[in-house]
């Protein structure tokens, strides 16, 4: 796995639980479920992140996506 890949991993589990304690008021505020619009934005972001991997993973043999 290159640096890019794992700093792109790092920032959607950051973002990931950014999204969660700000939308669920975890230790700070009365405790909410998740919101739909949270759950989408998360999914587009973990897809996203799949999908490039997923593109990018014969570069690290040498072959082109």
């Amino acid at each position: 796995m290159r640096k890019d890949e794992r700093l792109a991993i790092a920032a959607c589990i950051v973002l990931s639980l950014a999204v969660f304690i700000g939308s669920t008021g975890l230790g700070y505020a009365v405790y909410r479920p998740l919101r739909y619009y949270d759950i989408f934005s998360l999914v587009i972001a973990w897809s996203g992140l799949a999908f490039h991997l997923w593109r990018g993973r014969g570069t690290d043999r040498g072959e082109s996506a």
